[in-house]
C-alpha cells in the first residue's frame, strides 16, 4: 500500500465508497493526514486500518457512534480490557433483542401465510391484505393480527 493516498485509492484499497470515506470524515472517524496544493485529500497505512477498524466494528453492530467513542479510547489508552467486555456484553444483549424480534416477526409472517390461500383468491379476500390494512387497535385478533 502506498504511503500517500488519495481518497480514490483509500476507498479502493478499503472496499468502500469514496462517499464513505467523506462521511467518516464529517463524523471525524478519520482525517485526511495532509491535503496536497491543489486540495487533494492525502491518506497514509494508519487511515486504512482505522477504516479496517470501523467495518469490523460495524459487522459486529456497532454503531458510528459507537465506533467513535472506541477509536478515542484506544487512542487515549484510557481504557481497559474490562471496558471492552462490557461494552461486547452490552452489544451481546442488543444482538440477543434483535434475534428475540426477529424471531416474533418470523413467527408473524408464517401465521399469516398459513391463513392465505394463495392461488386465484382476489387481494382484497387474502388474509395477509386484511392484516396489513387492519386498525390493530380494533381487531381483536392475535399477537399476528388475524383471527384464530
Amino acid at each position: 500500500m502506498m504511503a500517500g493516498m488519495t481518497i480514490g485509492q483509500l476507498a479502493r484499497e478499503s472496499d468502500v465508497k469514496t462517499d464513505t470515506i467523506r462521511y467518516y470524515e464529517t463524523l471525524k472517524l478519520i482525517e485526511p493526514v495532509d491535503r496536497t496544493s491543489s486540495g487533494y485529500r492525502i491518506y497514509d497505512t494508519s487511515s486504512a486500518e482505522r477504516v479496517a477498524f470501523i467495518k469490523r466494528a460495524k459487522s459486529l453492530g456497532f454503531k458510528l457512534s459507537e465506533i467513535q467513542s472506541l477509536l478515542e479510547l484506544h487512542a487515549s489508552n484510557a481504557g481497559t480490557a474490562q471496558d471492552m467486555l462490557d461494552l461486547t456484553k452490552e452489544k451481546i444483549t442488543e444482538a440477543q433483542k434483535d434475534i428475540e424480534a426477529l424471531m416474533n416477526m418470523k413467527q408473524a409472517l408464517e401465521a399469516l401465510a398459513e391463513k392465505c390461500p394463495g392461488g386465484d383468491v382476489p387481494l382484497s379476500d387474502c388474509p395477509i391484505v386484511t392484516y396489513l390494512r387492519a386498525n390493530h387497535k380494533s381487531t381483536g385478533g392475535g399477537e399476528d393480527g388475524t383471527k384464530s
